[in-house]
């Protein structure tokens, strides 16, 4: 049995332990009752007024049906029926040496106790006091008499047991709760940091230690492959980095050679512009591997959006932007004023990987327009594009919890899209939320909300 099927089957083994003990002084207290309720009852066949129903005077003879004789018989009990002025009139089975006639005082007396040593009930009917005597010792008969205070004592006390006995059921199943959420809450902790690429050193102690120690074993294996991932990525951006470079340069110088060949130009032209995608490509590796393991320290300070935006939108068109690509800037009420705490470069990196997608995924060209707006305390960017957009099934991944993987090509052979990912994180680095929606009638919309610091 391992450590988690031991543990759970001393939990189960507890609450049952628990539920028992309840029922059985609940059943003890029952029993007890019953008991106690059962020694004044009396059988069903020696009911003093049914038999008193089979005793009956008719024109003065008193009639008796058979069904006395064999009830009484069964019992070992007898009976007798008095008149009026103490005499008895009828018996059956009743002893030799019992008095055949009784005084009022004498009547009174074993009316409610003994009649020498027989137990007795007595029912009064139109011929007579019926007397119904059991064997003797055969019964106890008592006479109770309580002060009404002492009859609330009892049933407070009746009441306070019972409730004592759910408060005892409540205490043992909160305390096998307890002892579970003590063990539990450290592995759920753990699991959920886990979860969120933290590492963990849970305590290795307890009911539950070996589940510790495995967690804890887990989260080493994991911090040690991530470590791993990290540095030989961050190697291999260094590694290629220098060969990239003198492969662009002896592009670059090809391609503006005019001594040559303008085929041998426009092949050179070819490979720069792969060698840049593909440098690109290795910066945008490198920098989303330091993201994600908080590698990369936020160089903040005060930074107004509306500037910085107006910086990114500039660089785009005065760079060359082709004439079927438009972009507007647009500034909220109040915008221009607003600062935010942010790492200069990250943001203005986040700001052109969203406007670089939508050049991108529209080589037909589109109309851009990045907007600036701030509400409640949020600082609002948004970049809108008129382009062709994006299905649901890609924009519910990118509104996915965690930045995950989106890759695509455009047909020449070099993926692109993790742009937008980079963006996420950048955000989330920030504090930031981002989401991606469909502009109608076509196009995309990225909103990203950055928080405005009360004091800077």
């Amino acid at each position: 049995m391992n450590p988690v099927q031991r543990f759970f089957h001393k939990y189960f083994i507890s609450t049952i332990a628990a539920l028992t003990l309840f029922l059985l002084i609940n059943l003890v207290l029952v029993v007890a009752i019953r008991v106690v309720a059962g020694r004044h009852a009396t059988a069903p066949d020696l009911s003093v007024s049914a038999l008193s129903a089979m005793v009956s005077e008719v024109n003065g003879v008193i009639e008796v049906e058979p069904e006395v004789s064999r009830v009484l018989a069964e019992n070992r009990a007898w009976a007798m029926l008095l008149d009026d002025g103490g005499a008895v009139i009828w018996e059956e089975q009743m002893p030799e040496d019992l008095p055949r006639s009784y005084t009022a005082a004498q009547i009174a007396q074993f009316s409610r106790w003994y009649l020498q040593e027989y137990p007795v009930f007595v029912w009064q009917q139109p011929a007579g006091l019926f007397v119904l005597a059991y064997p003797a010792n055969s019964l106890q008969r008592y006479n109770f008499a309580m002060e009404t205070g002492d009859v609330w004592a009892m049933v407070i006390t009746a009441f306070g047991v019972f409730l004592a006995s759910i408060l005892l059921m409540l205490f043992l199943l909160w305390r096998s709760t307890r002892r579970v959420e003590r063990a539990m809450k450290p592995i759920l902790t753990g699991i959920s940091a886990m979860a969120q690429g933290k590492p963990i050193q849970l305590e290795e102690h307890g009911e539950l230690a070996d589940i510790n120690a495995e967690l804890n074993r887990a989260s080493e294996q994991l911090h040690k492959k991530d470590t791993a991932r990290a540095d030989w990525i961050s190697g291999i951006s260094h590694d290629i980095r220098t060969p990239l470079s003198v492969m662009l340069g002896y592009a670059g110088e090809i391609e503006d050679n005019d001594a040559l060949p303008s085929d041998v130009q426009k092949q050179a032209g070819l490979i720069r512009k792969h060698g840049e995608k593909l440098r690109q490509l290795i910066l945008d590796l490198n920098l989303t591997s330091r993201l994600e393991y908080a590698m990369q320290p936020l160089q903040t300070a005060p930074v107004s959006p509306v500037e910085l935006s107006r910086q990114v939108v500039s660089g785009y068109v005065n760079d060359g932007l082709d004439g079927q690509y438009e972009i507007d800037l647009y500034a909220g009420d109040g915008a221009e004023t607003i600062l935010i705490e942010c790492d200069n470069a990250l943001l203005t990196r986040m700001l052109e990987n969203l406007i670089g997608n939508s050049i991108t995924h529209n080589p037909d060209g589109c109309h851009i327009c990045v907007s600036v707006e701030s509400t409640g305390g949020t600082c609002t960017i948004i970049v809108q594009d008129t382009g062709k957009g994006m299905d649901e099934v890609v924009l519910r991944k990118l509104n996915a919890a965690e930045c995950a993987s989106f890759t695509q090509s455009d047909g020449s052979g070099i993926p692109h899209g993790n742009g937008l990912n980079i963006a996420k994180q950048i955000v989330s680095a920030h504090r930031g939320t981002i989401r991606f929606f469909g502009t109608e009638p076509h196009g995309l919309t990225v909103a990203v909300k950055l928080p405005i610091p009360t004091k800077l």
